[in-house]
């Protein structure tokens, strides 16, 4: 941070446990878990193998030879080799177990036993469910993104699925892995058992992909590829290409800025119409974009509120005009590789960053693990645990816990939720699956886009039967206020003394004119934990701009590694909108370290978080290299990755797609796969060792009990919703109570909180601050 003041997990000891046997992609999450944890100022010990983790030998490579990958992973930590192989190993790793909080591990390890009669929290990463048996199914990151369905939805109908650009299985996985650490010790810190933590790759992509689930529920037919037969397409431009996005809103106002005159057909006028037209739309939207550079297509659209998305490379992300406003990126003083340039956590806290450390060396002076001077600097120094006693964590619980205690790890804390769609409301829904108690705001003027883009039918009650809101509020309660009368606004502000944390991802400035924003409330309640999530962060010169989640695909950088190799970007289309579901796996966990920090101090925190910074987060190491190396250019490479001989998407006997990692080449591949149906191609190829999975559907997702509830659910009344990415003590979420209908929870909340009566809720809801339905024209 750039003040003296500790970080927010100072004091905390993390152990992190690398198995050198285990998949490349459990290495990265685990890594990426701790990295977050140890920026955040916990003092993270990184146990690596003889000969250190193989991730240091990983591609990208620096110019002077050290692993970008690792010293992206790494920062911040200090490391000790140990051979758990060996009865002195082993017993070295026990003791410092003994002394851990956490400790991060994949499966299988060494380090299960230990934890039995240790008071550290366990978290564990896995390829796959508990169900599954990982020892007897190989895994990768292609693996992964076909079991969760994703792959499904990337590229041409009729060609071969494709993986996200990036880490884009370990990643997410290491996101919440971080949030499943900060619940474990928030139920420590609370006083409460601190649950077991599980996180598997397969569970973790499934809950990215849940549109895809939802929409087979929904409708019997899963979505899948569109490529050029989607409304959202990539186009190319004078300088690079351009994501085509707009909501259905939008649409005139993208008319009105292309100008061309076929677009004023009428067949145009309905998404319907487009859709069925859609090569005749794109004739005509194509000859404005290919005149105009990236800048002034993004200045012209943003001038009229419509969110297209130039496509960055990595190394254009360096000199960015948000990124650099914002100080996203961080210099870094390597000792061999010289100044480096990467991104910091995606968050920030008071206005504050977090400097990041080097990685540490491999060598056997600093095998006891203490910090080579060379890599003190940003941040704060990390004490020794073989020499110093962790700083004090007194706890001030009483003034700070609401309610009643349960045994969940948020018990007690309750949360205003002003978020919206996925970003805002999911961060909010995971708070309360884990036991906070969070109220939603509505109004019947400004409904949550969920209950009107999702609605099924439009027979009365149409607002409150969206399966998308149901998927993304769960176990909340329902208040429905107008903001823009002062009572409702009066109510906010009775309502914010009562609470610990505010979620809001409306656009930037929205509740400060309503007297609602963080110096508001703070005022009033200096403890409140206020996170701000928006698209391009609360500050910058972008900070006004419009996006979808397709905008930040592109913006963000993984729309430049993600396509067909030698051909155009792409983007993840509407019903993933990826950057939109990552989001809350990291705002979450944040949320919780500001709670804990809260709790303790009695002060909280503002925190803003930008959705298309922690999206090019999970491209940190081709930033960081492309920072070191100006020739370090990459493009799609479609589902090939560094480091492996052979991977790709092959096509069955039945017509199903198989994703296939391979250690070493077989020309042979396509030529099985193609005379051999998926499921026997499957078992064949997983008796040989190799990594193969059949790339899922929405409704293969519903049909796969291994992978259901935990991320997919049944709530009271039968209906699906989304459930936790990651298990606690072996289980996933309890259910409640489903999602809220609109307002239904508004008297219950104000009587019991602010000891309204019938008079003057019935006043409230005469004068139309409160209501049930939507306002008439209004919506």
């Amino acid at each position: 941070m750039n003040e003296a003041s500790a970080p927010p997990l100072a004091g905390f000891r993390i152990v992190e446990v690398n198995d050198a046997k285990v998949p490349l992609c459990l290495r990265l999450a685990t890594s990426l878990a701790a990295k977050i944890a140890a920026d955040l100022g916990a003092d993270v010990l990184k146990v690596e193998p003889p000969g250190g983790d193989p991730v240091r030998r990983a591609q990208p490579l620096l110019p002077q030879g050290e692993s970008a990958l690792f010293q992206f992973l790494n920062t911040s930590k200090r490391s000790r080799t140990l051979d758990l192989a060996a009865e002195d190993g082993r017993k070295d790793l026990a003791d410092l177990v003994g002394e851990a909080d956490v400790v991060l591990f994949e499966e299988p390890a060494v380090v299960a036993a230990m934890l039995r009669s240790s008071k550290a929290a366990p978290v564990e990463i896995a390829a796959f469910p508990a169900e599954m048996n990982a020892a007897l199914r190989p895994v990768s990151e292609l693996a992964s993104q076909a079991l969760g369905g994703l792959m499904h939805m990337v590229g041409e109908p009729a060609r071969k699925p494709l993986k996200l650009g990036g880490h884009q299985a370990s990643y997410p996985a290491g996101l919440t892995a971080f949030t499943g650490l900060m619940a474990a010790l928030a139920a420590r810190e609370a006083g409460r058992p601190a649950p077991a933590v599980r996180v598997s790759l397969a569970e973790v992509m499934q809950w990215v992909n849940w549109k895809a689930a939802s929409g087979a529920a929904a409708s019997g037919t899963s979505p899948g590829r569109e490529g050029r037969n989607s409304e959202f397409q990539v186009l190319p431009c004078r300088d690079g290409h351009v994501a085509v996005v707009y909501t259905v809103t939008q649409w005139p106002a993208t008319r009105a800025l292309v100008g061309d005159p076929r677009l004023d057909d009428p067949k145009f006028n309905t998404r319907a119409g487009r859709r069925k037209n859609i090569a005749e739309l794109y004739a005509a939207l194509a000859p404005w974009f290919a005149g105009k550079t990236r800048e002034e297509i993004q200045k012209t659209a943003q001038a009229k509120g419509v969110p297209f998305g130039p496509i960055f490379s990595p190394a254009e992300l360096l000199r960015t005009e948000q990124y650099v406003a914002r100080g996203f990126l961080a210099d870094m003083l390597h000792p061999t590789e010289g100044t480096l340039r990467l991104p910091q956590l995606p968050v920030q806290w008071n206005g504050r960053s977090f400097s990041p450390r080097p990685a540490p060396p491999l060598t056997s002076h600093h095998s006891n693990g203490e910090v080579p001077s060379s890599c003190e600097g940003g941040g704060v120094k990390a004490a020794n645990p073989n020499t110093m006693p962790p700083p004090s964590r007194k706890t001030a619980t009483p003034p700070y816990l609401n309610g009643k205690v349960g045994q969940r790890p948020l018990a007690g804390i309750r949360v205003l939720d002003f978020g919206l769609l996925t970003a805002g409301a999911n961060t909010s829904a995971m708070l309360a699956d884990l036991g906070a108690d969070v109220i939603k705001i509505e109004s019947g003027a400004y409904l949550d886009p969920f209950r009107v883009v999702g609605k099924i039918d439009d027979d009365d009650g149409w607002w409150n039967r969206s399966p998308q809101f149901r998927f993304t509020n769960r176990n909340k309660r329902g208040l429905a206020l107008n903001l823009k009368d002062p009572e409702g606004q009066r109510v906010i502000r009775e309502l914010a003394a009562h609470c610990d944390v505010v979620v809001e991802n409306f656009r930037r400035g929205v509740l400060d004119r309503a007297g609602l924003g963080y110096r508001d409330l703070s005022a009033i309640n200096p403890r409140l934990v206020f996170a701000a999530i928006s698209s391009q962060g609360d500050t910058g010169p972008e900070r006004m701009n419009v996006s979808f989640g397709s905008t930040l695909d592109a913006t963000s950088g993984i729309a430049s590694l993600t396509g067909y190799e030698g051909e155009e970007p792409r983007i993840s289309g509407m019903d993933v909108n990826y950057p939109d579901q990552i989001v809350s796996l990291f705002a979450t966990g944040i949320v919780i370290a500001a709670v804990t920090e809260a709790r303790r101090t009695n002060r909280g925190a503002f925190l803003d978080f930008s959705q298309r910074e922690v999206a090019s987060f999970t491209l940190g190491e081709e930033i960081l290299a492309a920072s070191a190396d100006p020739a370090h250019r990459l493009e799609p490479r479609g589902n090939t990755m560094p480091g492996v001989p052979q991977q790709d998407a092959y096509s069955c006997s039945d017509g199903k797609w198989l994703a296939v990692t391979l250690d070493a080449p077989d020309p042979a591949m396509a030529d099985f796969c193609a005379a051999t149906d998926r499921e026997t191609a499957v078992k064949t190829l997983l008796g040989k060792g190799i990594a193969a999975a059949p790339c899922l559907d929405g409704n293969d997702l519903l049909r796969d009990t291994a992978l259901q509830g935990v991320t997919l659910v049944r709530d009271e009344h039968g209906a699906l919703v989304k459930g936790l990415p990651y298990r606690l003590d072996g289980k996933g979420l309890a259910i409640e109570r489903p999602a809220p209908d609109l307002g239904q929870h508004t008297s219950e909340v104000l009587h019991e909180l602010l000891g309204y009566d019938d008079a003057r809720l019935k006043q409230l809801n005469d004068s139309g601050v409160t209501s049930t339905t939507p306002t008439i024209g209004e919506v």
